[in-house]
């Protein structure tokens, strides 16, 4: 009977997880239309916008939305994650959403294996400092990481010191 309640309580959560997430998307796409009916409001009104800083404004948006999708998907490609992408979303002039920034959450459990640990701990260093332009978080998931690496190696050096 516990079994089935489990099973009956994890189908309900799901189901619950699949309906929020239908309701998020709905909110995002009525912002996303009133902000393009803002936009369009306030384009009618005022025509006398320079096309090329438009262009300009525009380019950088998508530059760095590219930037930072790439960033925090190379990330999650190096390591064991535990949640999807995050990102932050900027409005941008054409009224569309662009990412400005992210993150990735990475599965930090440590294996009670030393040589696992020790592989995980070098899978989260990679992970978190491969791209370019390391952010302070990424700096010090990876600093973290390695100073782990360092006290399980040392950890063990020192039971193998014991042993003899």
């Amino acid at each position: 009977m516990e079994i089935n309640d489990y099973l009956s309580t994890s189908l309900i959560y799901s189901q619950l997880a699949l309906k929020n997430s239908e309701l998020a998307n709905l909110d995002r796409k009525e912002f996303q239309k009133s902000i393009k009916n803002n936009d369009d409001a306030i384009n009618s009104l005022d025509k006398n916008y320079d096309e090329k800083d438009y262009q300009r404004v525009l380019s950088r948006f998508e530059n760095r939305d590219n930037e930072v999708k790439n960033h925090e998907q190379l990330h999650a490609s190096l390591g064991t994650t535990t949640t999807p992408i995050n990102y932050d979303y900027q409005v941008g002039p054409d009224g569309k959403l662009y990412a400005i920034g992210g993150s990735v959450r990475f599965d930090t459990s440590i294996p009670k294996d030393e040589e696992a640990a020790i592989q995980k701990l070098n899978e989260i260093s990679k992970a978190a400092s491969a791209p370019e332009g390391l952010s302070q978080a990424d700096s010090s998931i990876a600093q973290r990481a390695n100073l782990n690496k360092l006290l399980l190696q040392s950890l063990q050096e020192g039971v193998e010191y014991e042993n003899r």
